[in-house]
């Protein structure tokens, strides 16, 4: 008896596990570790992205990870989108790191800080094929010390037109 509620509480556990990792619709996530913590300006980071539903919505979160001794409040950076037919769109943003207090922005678990920042909501991708997405940092400092990794998350947007 014993055997049967325990594999049938291990089989309800992956039937909860798999339905809620469909939740979000993730299409694309993937990160880019940084050789010893540094960004330099030089530095281009590229996530080439298989795009084939030019229909749905999609939302586009930059995800970032630094040590707690980034000496910084907040970053600047340069996106670049790169279209399947050779037309590109550039953007800047400013990521906030920390509050006026000096909070931490982002989820610090011991020494690292995670971050989520939406970069573009609710888009829609033209046509469909490969597109790469270009980040890089554009701070007056020409070496950013302390940044562990950056990603870059597309997920299915939860708002439709």
């Amino acid at each position: 008896m014993f055997k049967n509620n325990f594999f049938k509480l291990i089989e309800l556990m992956l039937v909860m596990t798999f339905l809620s990792c469909n939740r979000e619709n993730i299409v694309f996530n993937e990160f880019r570790d940084l050789p010893n913590s540094n960004w330099s300006y030089l530095d281009t980071l590229n996530f080439d992205v298989l795009i084939a539903d030019t229909l749905n919505n999609f939302d586009v979160d930059l995800q970032l990870r630094t040590s707690t001794d980034y000496k910084w409040s907040n970053m600047y950076l340069y996106a670049e989108i790169d279209f399947p037919n050779g037309k590109s769109r550039a953007d800047t943003f400013q990521l906030f790191i920390t509050d006026k207090k000096g909070h931490w922005n982002g989820e610090k678990s011991g020494l690292l800080v995670n971050f989520q920042y939406s970069l573009y909501r609710k888009i829609k991708f033209p046509i469909n094929g490969k597109y790469r997405f270009k980040l890089n940092q554009a701070m007056r400092d020409t070496v950013l010390e302390n940044i562990l990794s950056l990603g870059l998350k597309i997920t299915n947007s939860k708002e439709y037109n």
